[in-house]
């Protein structure tokens, strides 16, 4: 037993500390309250559990302690702990920084009348004094019974008591709060002589006993006792993703490395994983994630919002550490997108997440062979176990946005090209809060309910917000339109943007666009919905080949330069200077954007202009290997072309004479292709052996011709 003034005491003096694999204070206002409420009417709060120990472990926010003599672990007490720790010295423990803290609980108010407990609320305690904050009751003389009981007594003429016996009275109250720092709070100790995986082991069976902690928190606290830096290194990598659109949570990335360690799903697997595998997995796991999110954003996938669930993407992860560290052809790359969409529309992360992972898990480790591949196993177990992903007009009879077909719906519509309805903004990044993507009702609601249908009524409301009358427009398009008929609205939409109403699946038939005919209306287009899914389906499984497809980068290399052949010595490498240059990507890139805009085409990288082999070993040295010079050239096509061009490009390697050539197949887009440098937009195209850039005079009139 120790005095709770003494551990808080501790605590602020780094005698007590707090282990780097312990979760974050998650403890919200009710339950900080009601752990002063038990304090202050002595009902049992539990006991704390701590460690005596010199040995060295990650601790949170003090990354240069040193062990030289005993200190306290905290294993099991923290958000007890930290509760008390904001109320009654009014301060940010030293474990945790401002960043860490979500939720401030130190606005709790204390009624020194009735002994009340409650958060802040301006109408009720304003200019009632006996209202005061429980912060300022633990601070000397910050809070005057006295002085409190004579403003009371002279504001209410309604109270009758003598105000030296009402003083009394509150301050009773008050030393009845305060005492709450002088009661001991009970405290178990883990053997001094345990090791960090035996005091583990007893976190473990105390937080299995009651504590909600889940078996992803248990294994990254055994991935902290092993490589002290997997927290913080987790936490930079989330929010270098959060800055990409892309939101993750730890248990996500715990569950990407273990398909990249262990290709499982079992959390245990990674409590025996040493430090090496760890940080080897983790550097996997880091540069797999960046090249998927290029990938997503190419695959009309701009955020986590398009996502129902993350987990989707936890078996593409697993295949990228076993066949990757990319997909090794555009054929591979539009089967796994073909598996992605299929399990997000057809949910099947959305229950028993664990096993079917370890079962996709499993069926990518199974040897890669012609009969078989990976991710045909992943197409027929989901099939199995959910059916064919061909979608019909009733899958989405009175499906509301919330269901993932209305994600898919908008992905194929983003395919298409379709943009905003009033403004012509593409959808990929809108920017400002007047141009934030809302779901508009074709139908307005309150023109709908002016002409009969009641969202009190079950299949009314369902009618009126399924995704046949719904789709994605900014906020000042959704706005301008408010509650005006489609029939009066939709015909003006077409002019300014002809064809665009075609890409969101809006019925032609203009008789559909009155009110009298909304079901049918819907009906239709639920039908248009359903075929632009299967028909985008469809299109990732039919190979598309170019003209080079089937010869050999040797084959290639003897053939003169032509409209669909160049050759490049390097992406980096000097010829003339022999010293590293990045200008030397433009050309590179030039070349991939005109073969996209013209008939495609392959580049090969490694090559002379006049066919010598000279091998890119000069660019690989300087990335570090060859699959970061692959992440490179992935990452410098997205960022300056655009991630939706990377389905059209594939990469691979090849070793001619001891030396590696890159060779670089690009199809023919299905929309033009601009060459982005800063604020400069620039259109090439192929013309003989060389790449141009047309005027912006040509570009519209090429564009209608070629798209």
């Amino acid at each position: 037993m120790e005095k709770i003034s003494m551990i808080l005491n501790k605590i602020e003096n780094k005698k007590v500390v707090l282990p780097e694999f312990q979760r974050e204070f998650t403890w919200n206002k009710t339950q900080a309250k009601n752990l002063i409420g038990s304090f202050l009417h002595n009902y049992p709060t539990g006991a704390l559990l701590f460690w005596m120990t010199k040995e060295k472990m990650a601790l949170k926010n003090m990354p240069e302690f040193e062990f030289k003599d005993l200190v306290e672990v905290i294993l099991d007490g923290q958000q007890r702990l930290t509760t008390l720790y904001f109320l009654i010295k009014d301060s940010i423990p030293p474990f945790y920084t401002k960043k860490d803290i979500t939720n401030d609980i130190r606005n709790l108010y204390y009624n020194l009348e009735t002994r009340d407990l409650e958060y802040y609320k301006k109408l009720k305690m304003k200019n009632k004094p006996f209202w005061v904050k429980v912060t300022d009751c633990f601070k000397n003389n910050k809070i005057e019974p006295f002085n409190i009981a004579e403003q009371i007594i002279e504001s209410d003429n309604n109270l009758n008591e003598d105000k030296f016996h009402y003083a009394k009275k509150l301050l009773k109250n008050l030393d009845d709060l305060k005492e709450i720092q002088n009661k001991s709070y009970p405290i178990i100790y883990v053997d001094d002589s345990s090791t960090l995986i035996e005091a583990l082991t007893v976190f473990d069976r105390i937080n299995s006993a009651g504590t909600p902690l889940t078996d992803a928190d248990i294994a990254l606290a055994h991935m902290c006792s092993k490589w002290p830096d997997t927290r913080r290194k987790f936490k930079q990598k989330i929010r270098a993703l959060k800055k990409q659109g892309f939101e993750f949570d730890l248990k996500f990335l715990v569950r990407g490395m273990n398909a990249v360690i262990n290709h499982r799903a079992d959390y245990k697997q990674l409590h025996n994983n040493n430090e090496k595998e760890l940080k080897h997995g983790f550097d996997k796991l880091s540069d797999i994630l960046d090249f998927l999110i290029n990938i997503l954003k190419g695959a009309f996938i701009y955020g986590t919002d398009d996502l129902n669930t993350p987990n989707v993407l936890i078996p593409l992860i697993g295949y990228l550490s076993l066949y990757g560290p990319t997909f090794k052809n555009d054929k591979i790359l539009k089967k796994s997108l073909y598996w992605m969409y299929a399990a997000l529309y057809q949910r099947r992360f959305t229950s028993s997440v664990d096993q079917k992972l370890e079962a996709d898990l499993n069926a990518l480790k199974k040897s890669y062979t012609p009969d078989i591949p990976p991710l045909d196993d992943l197409i027929t177990i989901l099939e199995e176990d959910v059916g064919s992903p061909i979608v019909s007009k009733n899958n989405l009879n009175s499906r509301g946005v919330e269901h993932p077909f209305y994600n898919m719906m908008n992905i194929v519509t983003r395919s298409k090209g379709g943009v905003d309805w009033s403004n012509g903004i593409n959808f990929s990044k809108p920017i400002g809060n007047k141009f934030k993507i809302e779901r508009h009702h074709i139908f307005p609601k309150s023109f709908l309910k002016q002409n009969g249908y009641d969202t009190g009524n079950v299949h009314h409301n369902r009618l009126v917000h399924e995704i046949a009358n719904r789709v994605p427009l900014t906020k000042k398009a959704n706005m301008e339109i408010f509650d005006n008929p489609p029939e009066k609205y939709l015909p003006s939409l077409e002019n300014n943007y002809q064809g665009n109403l075609e890409k969101f699946f809006i019925p032609q038939n203009k008789k559909l666009w009155k009110i009298e005919n909304y079901v049918e209306f819907l009906e239709k287009r639920r039908e248009l919905i359903a075929e632009g899914i299967n028909e985008f389906m469809q299109g990732l499984l039919e190979n598309s080949e170019t003209e080079n497809t089937g010869f050999s980068i040797h084959e290639l290399i003897v053939k003169n330069e032509s409209r669909v052949l160049e050759f490049k010595s390097t992406i980096r490498w000097s010829l003339r200077t022999e010293n590293y240059d990045k200008k030397l990507e433009k050309p590179i890139l030039k070349t991939i954007c005109g073969f996209l805009n013209s008939e495609g085409g392959t580049l090969l990288i490694g090559v002379t202009d006049n066919g010598s082999i000279f091998g890119i070993e000069k660019d690989i040295k300087q990335f570090g290997n060859i699959d970061k010079y692959q992440l490179h050239l992935s990452n410098i096509i997205s960022s300056n072309i655009g991630g939706f061009f990377m389905s059209y490009v594939n990469i691979k390697f090849e070793n001619i004479k001891n030396k590696t050539v890159c060779r670089i197949d690009v199809e023919k887009s299905s929309k033009p292709a601009y060459y982005k440098k800063g604020n400069e937009e620039k259109f090439y195209v192929r013309l003989g052996n060389f790449t141009k850039e047309l005027p912006l005079s040509e570009i519209k009139y090429y564009i209608d011709e070629n798209f």
